[in-house]
């Protein structure tokens, strides 16, 4: 047995010792901890905690400093009592709403965990105060998740992105589309969108009237006065002659979707298939970006509502 002062004796040879500190130094050795990554802010964690570590004759853990690493994209603060009390007033949902700079956050959107640490890894450490790009974590998340993820369309009925949904009937053409499950995997099948008589557009995407547009995995349409009318043109149209390619839902059969973003809910129409999908699978809407399935449309529940994650 080592004979070694008591760590309350040692607390008394430092005056005004914080409690922290000292448990957490107590706690370290105890546990086996040999290396330390804290804030800059915590400099002088490591002075009070060598006293305490020299006295007893224990060997203190290898210290790395760390600077603040300040976040874009969100307009809320990170900082834990600025959002506790935005969850508690009801401006947030809880810690996990997407416009919350939380972990939880990330998470319910459908980034990986491997993604941050990939992007934390990059940056590397400093102790300067640094900035943290989102797309840098996005772009990291991107490529774990793009290969495996199936593509639906989604026509977003909301003024602010896409101008809203319009109806347009639809004749001439086949009965359904098929366009692919994954564009680089055509052995995965494609989907079947069924035309009955009409389709909905998002606003922004509709051409002047006698102009042509390409109805993704469908064909080429012309917007006449009473609608689309079936002109079945190749597709190199889209190349050589600046058609535009959209996406689309039918009127009736399709899915309604609320999309939760850090900007704010966005309603629309997805595509049949959309109902298809369980919590937690990932989606790319074409055009609109990668998603995750928190909640599949039930009986009780019609619509599906999905976390948006990036582009």
């Amino acid at each position: 047995m080592i004979d070694t002062p008591h760590p309350r004796e040692a607390a008394a040879e430092y005056r005004c010792w914080p409690l922290l500190d000292f448990q957490s130094g107590v706690d370290d050795h105890l546990t086996g901890i040999t290396h330390i990554i804290r804030g800059i802010d915590l400099q002088d964690s490591a002075k009070k905690q060598r006293f305490l570590y020299e006295y007893f004759g224990w060997e203190y853990p290898e210290v790395i400093h760390w600077g603040h690493v300040q976040l874009d994209e969100y307009d809320v603060a990170l900082s834990t009592s600025t959002i506790k009390e935005l969850v508690e007033s009801g401006e947030l949902d809880g810690w996990d709403d997407p416009r919350a700079p939380t972990i939880a956050s990330l998470r319910r959107r459908g980034i990986r965990g491997e993604a941050i640490v990939d992007a934390m890894v990059v940056l590397g450490t400093s102790a300067s105060n640094v900035d943290l790009a989102m797309s840098a974590v996005y772009s990291h998340n991107r490529d774990l998740i793009d290969d495996e993820t199936d593509r639906a369309f989604l026509v977003r009925d909301d003024d602010e992105h896409g101008g809203g949904a319009v109806e347009r009937a639809l004749g001439g053409g086949p009965d359904a589309g098929h366009p692919p499950v994954h564009p680089e995997h055509e052995d995965r099948g494609r989907r079947e969108i069924p035309v009955e008589g009409s389709v909905l557009v998002e606003a922004d995407d509709l051409p002047p009237e006698g102009e042509r547009v390409w109805l993704k995995g469908y064909g080429c349409v012309r917007h006449t006065s009473d609608g689309f009318e079936y002109v079945g043109a190749d597709l190199d149209v889209t190349r050589e002659e600046d058609v535009d390619i959209v996406h689309w839902v039918p009127t009736d059969d399709n899915v309604p979707v609320r999309l939760r973003t850090m900007d704010g809910d966005v309603d629309g129409y997805g595509e049949p298939g959309v109902g298809s999908y369980d919590a937690d699978e990932m989606l790319q809407f074409e055009r609109v970006g990668f998603v995750r399935v928190d909640a599949a449309p039930t009986d009780a529940v019609e619509r599906a509502v999905t976390y948006y994650a990036h582009n």
